[in-house]
């Protein structure tokens, strides 16, 4: 039986580590607007930001904009 990553969280832990999507998703967006900062992009600093708070309570529309945000880098790097 090969082992998971479930089965590694409780040799490690003890019991399976029990992380939320919602907060992930919102250090993600956070994670994302301070690189946006920093590398001088403001209005995508702050519509990442703004995403991070709606995140927690509607999460398929963080969802949403995250795909839209992923769709609009890949496009500018393709063409």
């Amino acid at each position: 039986m090969i082992p998971t990553p479930r089965d590694a969280a409780k040799v490690l832990v003890g019991k399976p580590l029990r992380v939320q999507k919602d907060t992930l998703n919102v250090a993600s967006f956070v994670a994302q607007a301070a690189l946006a900062l920093r590398r001088g992009k403001p209005k995508r600093a702050f519509l990442l930001l703004g995403a991070a708070s709606v995140a927690p309570k509607h999460p398929a529309a963080s969802w949403l904009l995250q795909g839209a945000v992923t769709a609009n880098d890949v496009r500018k790097k393709l063409f």
